[in-house]
């Protein structure tokens, strides 16, 4: 079972325990929301009515830089996470909690002790309160060096008017159907993320990224989602969408962007990712165009799909388009394969039977 959650400003990556026991913290040790450094010791594992002292139980220390202490909301023992096993908790802890918002089986109690009290209570709101700040400082910090990463790349933009109307009739037949049938919303983003995969994989000399001084390709299609959170902006990836059913890929991108806002998401859920779509056309945005996500070559901004002037044949008419743009590395791709590549992307989208059959 996990034994204490170490965050970092992205993920967050949970230590399991290699032997059985209880988790033994320091009455001096680190607390939920304070920052520990590397080989720091966090408690021991001992066994059922072991005691510290000459035998030296295993050490449980922080392997990595920067690392957080348990999780506020994880318990503090191996023992307390069994089935059937219930904490005591005191009146004035359980009304304080309410009073306060806290689910009360997510307050600790004290190092040694079984039973939580008003003052695990108090600490625990503060631990949250207290540490909110710097973790969103931490993660603006992160967000700045990539941008700053970003903006040194040589880039260009590609602009297209997809004509979405097929799309949008598309997603409104199985919306109701996949539903029912399968528990999943269907979204505008899943088809898109079905598209962009099956377009990499089309046109392989795309799906590759630079790499001191040389193009390195990739041989997965793997596509990243940006999710914005009330702390940070984060990319969880979607794993080989090119192979997948569009039923797969919505219930896995529903399950990434839950993590994404619980903070829950582990490190090989935002990795390898050969290109990023950015969505704000849940914001009402018309057309924008989105900053490259390093190493990544490639990030597809879409606009919202709405009714604008389209021209079909002679005549101009209200029709649902789709403002979609690329911005591309330009040391790994030149303007006739960027152009080939939106081309393509745009082909799908407005033909999107092939995405579900």
């Amino acid at each position: 079972e996990p034994l204490f959650a170490r965050e970092s400003d992205k993920v967050t990556m949970e230590a399991e325990a290699l032997d059985s026991g209880v988790l033994h913290t320091l009455p001096d040790g680190p607390q939920p929301g304070g920052i520990v450094v590397v080989g720091q010791l966090l408690g021991y594992l001992l066994a059922e009515g072991e005691e510290i002292g000459p035998a030296q139980p295993i050490q449980v220390s922080a392997g990595a830089p920067a690392l957080a202490p348990p999780n506020p909301t994880a318990p503090p023992s191996v023992e307390e996470r069994k089935p059937g096993t219930r904490r005591p908790v005191s009146p004035r802890a359980r009304a304080r909690a309410k009073s306060l918002g806290l689910d009360i089986n997510s307050v600790p109690p004290a190092p040694g002790s079984n039973r939580v009290v008003e003052a695990d209570v108090l600490r625990f709101a503060e631990a949250r309160t207290s540490s909110t700040p710097a973790a969103t400082s931490r993660a603006r910090k992160v967000i700045a060096a990539r941008l700053e990463e970003s903006f040194r790349t040589p880039h260009f933009y590609v602009h297209a008017e997809v004509d979405a109307a097929g799309l949008a009739k598309l997603r409104d037949e199985l919306l109701p159907v996949l539903l029912e049938r399968d528990g999943v919303r269907l979204t505008y983003n899943d088809l898109l993320v079905k598209a962009a995969a099956v377009t990499l994989r089309s046109l392989p000399q795309v799906n590759c990224y630079w790499r001191e001084g040389t193009v390195v390709p990739l041989d997965t299609a793997h596509i990243g989602l940006a999710v914005q959170t009330e702390e940070s902006l984060l990319v969880p990836v979607i794993r080989g969408p090119d192979r997948l059913t569009i039923t797969e890929i919505a219930r896995e991108r529903q399950r990434l962007v839950d993590k994404s806002r619980s903070s829950g998401l582990q490190r090989a859920e935002v990795e390898d990712a050969s290109l990023t779509i950015s969505n704000l056309g849940a914001f009402g945005v018309d057309r924008f165009q989105a900053i490259l996500n390093p190493p990544q070559s490639i990030i597809i901004a879409a606009g919202s799909i709405a009714k604008r002037p389209f021209v079909i044949g002679d005549a101009v008419v209200a029709r649902l388009t789709l403002p979609l743009s690329i911005s591309v590395d330009h040391r790994v791709i030149d303007c006739a394969a960027a152009a080939q590549f939106l081309r393509a992307l745009a082909g799908l989208l407005e033909s999107p039977m092939g995405l579900v059959v």
